[in-house]
């Protein structure tokens, strides 16, 4: 989806048995940074409860109901399956209450691989993951975008990428600047309203479609002072590192900002996390054979480390690496953002 006027939404959330865990990623997502009001949570397990008893850290409050009927009393006009589980399918029951609400009349939006407008027929549902029909082949044209872009990349995936981007967009929109945030996964999709999942499009076109939400967002009115991209998945993770590439090609960043865990597990069964300051290297070098684009700064995610242990990594990697380092959730992403403003615009490779 391109950006065009999009509807205003008052969104249930359907996150039943799930709301406080984290695959439940598209509820927390949409809660702490979507630009739609959300009007209640689904999930009986934490009933009588707010959003911000059980996360705090979503900085919105809503309340949380045990019924899709309650739901319904305070007029939603759509409701979003919150679980991005692995394999994307639905929890067994989640169907029927979403068939409930289409006959209410409700927007179902779903950002899981599986689709659901063939399953309700009849009703309105926005499958997020569902890519354009006509996305193009990369054209250089990223190329000759005017406004700066950044890309976040990372040490793996699910570290909070998508995080990173709109603490950072939040933060540049304090300082005053114009940002285009550009969406590639299913909750920033969510939470702009607009967006390509590009691990849903053909391999051959996700630099294309990468693209091409670049140049959207260029051409936005007001045009923007600043592109913030969305990253995708790691070049260290076997499973997504493909998408990684064509995202890193495709959006022809001018800098990039690396999303690294302080938890440093492995990538994958038998793959380490990667050394930080070597992938640092790797994802510039990578980048450079099209389009020059230094990592200028590191965000990192310090979730489960006290105060003192999160200082203390946050220096290690300063050190390693030579760059800023900050977690924009703890603390803030000014640091990243004014690294991000001193990097110069950079041109394509030359033969």
């Amino acid at each position: 989806m391109i950006p065009v006027e999009t509807p205003e939404r008052r969104y249930a959330i359907l996150a039943e048995g799930w709301f406080a865990n984290r695959h439940a990623k598209t509820a927390h997502g949409l809660v702490a940074y979507g630009k739609d009001e959300v009007i209640a949570v689904i999930d009986s397990t934490l009933a009588g409860h707010r959003v911000l008893d059980v996360m705090p850290n979503l900085r919105r409050d809503a309340p949380i109901v045990g019924t899709l009927g309650e739901a319904l009393e305070m007029s939603p006009t759509s409701i979003l399956v919150g679980l991005a589980p692995a394999g994307g399918e639905l929890p067994e029951g989640w169907m029927e209450t979403l068939g409930e609400a289409a006959d209410a009349g409700l927007e179902i939006v779903s950002g899981l691989h599986q689709r659901l407008a063939p399953e309700l027929p009849g009703a309105r549902v926005w499958d997020v993951r569902e890519p354009p029909e006509d996305v193009p082949l990369f054209s250089g044209e990223g190329f000759t975008v005017e406004p700066k872009v950044a890309l976040t990349v990372g040490t793996n995936s699910a570290i909070g990428k998508m995080t990173a981007t709109l603490e950072i967009e939040r933060a540049a929109r304090e300082a005053g600047l114009s940002t285009g945030f550009v969406a590639t996964g299913q909750t920033g999709i969510v939470v702009a309203g607009w967006g390509i999942c590009v691990d849903a499009v053909v391999s051959d076109f996700i630099a294309g479609a990468s693209e091409q939400l670049v140049l959207a967002a260029a051409r936005a009115s007001p045009r923007p002072d600043l592109i913030l991209v969305e990253g995708q998945g790691s070049l260290g993770h076997p499973a997504y590192s493909g998408v990684t590439l064509g995202l890193l090609h495709g959006s022809c960043p001018d800098c990039l900002v690396l999303c690294a865990d302080a938890s440093e597990g492995e990538v994958f069964a038998g793959v380490p996390s990667p050394d930080v300051a070597r992938i640092v290297r790797l994802y510039e070098e990578v980048a450079a054979l099209v389009k020059p684009a230094p990592v200028v700064a590191v965000s990192v995610n310090t979730k489960g480390l006290d105060e003192e242990a999160a200082e203390n990594f946050m220096r290690r990697l300063a050190k390693e690496t030579g760059l800023p380092v900050a977690d924009p959730v703890r603390g803030s992403a000014r640091p990243i953002l004014d690294a991000i403003r001193r990097a110069p615009k950079t041109e394509a490779v030359k033969s």
